[in-house]
């Protein structure tokens, strides 16, 4: 089975959906191990991010094109925004069950992410750029 980004963001989607709406349903607080519920959807989303930073970096390593790299990088920016997005408002409102540690982890993955999509799409440009004349020796 080939590695779908697509079927990845699906499935990280829902990852993320969850945790925003465990987020709704928990915030009064009412429940009686609450923490633990919610704590459980942080983990989920933590290995949602880990697992498909390990994906994209698999796939991005096995493309000739650095411009194809630089999808599979985009792709993960892109996640881990939308995680970020969910998380700057949790992160406060349940500061007690990890979500501050998972803000900061996906931030940490974003901005390796970023980089490294930066990086592609340079080498993508350095391609295209014809070597000035006379800078290697002729072939014979």
């Amino acid at each position: 089975m080939e590695f779908s980004l697509e079927l990845l963001k699906t499935v990280n989607r829902c990852q993320i959906a969850e945790l925003a709406k465990a987020g709704e349903e928990l915030l009064p607080k009412t429940e009686h191990h609450w923490c633990d519920l919610f704590s459980r959807h942080v983990r989920d989303v933590e290995s949602a991010i880990v697992v498909s930073y390990k994906l994209a970096a698999s796939s991005a390593i096995r493309q000739i094109d650095p411009t194809k790299a630089a999808e599979c990088w985009k792709f993960m920016t892109e996640l881990c925004d939308s995680a970020l997005a969910v998380l700057k408002r949790l992160k406060n409102e349940f500061p007690e069950c990890g979500t501050p540690e998972l803000y900061d982890t996906v931030l940490d993955y974003r901005n390796a992410a970023q980089d490294r999509y930066d990086q592609n799409l340079q080498d993508a440009e350095c391609l295209k750029t014809k070597p000035p004349e006379r800078l290697f020796p002729p072939q014979i």
